[in-house]
């Protein structure tokens, strides 16, 4: 005949693994402006090419229109690039910089409210501001992010949840 132990004691119970939900960058809108002054820089640059009167001009116009290219185009899409905000099932985490990386750090179990606000441009390209408040603790704000309605539910959600869930 067999018997069957059973443990005396129960094993502590087991912490969910912290879950990435989303990954986020500031609205895709901030490109519009770059991307249109990248067109009209290498459409103007192609067609004035070769019909300016002074030799010189011709040469120097390519070298103009690569630094305007750098500074009107490139420059906003690597700033763009540079802040990422990552939403997990504990944390909201902001990093930002390329050489010197800075990172911002938000526990949403102390978290007491989330906030969604939204200006006229924001409301016609469904972005907005969600503001996150910790009462003393302080607040973290997460600027245009794109699809506002939802980042703000979710993250409502996962302050209603609690840490346990």
């Amino acid at each position: 005949m067999r018997t069957e132990r059973r443990p005396t004691s129960t094993p502590p119970p087991r912490e969910a693994p912290e879950l990435v939900i989303v990954r986020l960058r500031r609205s895709g809108r901030h490109l519009v402006w770059p991307a249109i002054f990248f067109i009209a820089l290498c459409g103007g640059t192609g067609y004035l090419w070769g019909r300016l009167d002074p030799p010189w001009l011709n040469t120097a116009m390519p070298i103009v229109a690569a630094g305007l290219m750098v500074v009107l185009s490139l420059l906003p899409l690597i700033f763009w690039l540079n802040r990422v905000t990552v939403i997990t099932s504990r944390r909201l985490i902001v990093t930002r910089g390329f050489l010197v990386r800075e990172r911002t750090e938000f526990v949403l179990a102390r978290a007491s409210d989330a906030v969604l606000r939204r200006k006229p441009l924001q409301l016609l390209t469904g972005s907005g501001d969600v503001i996150v408040h910790a009462g003393s603790e302080g607040t973290m704000l997460l600027r245009d992010v794109p699809r506002a309605k939802l980042v703000h539910r979710a993250i409502a959600d996962l302050i209603e949840r609690g840490p346990g869930a």
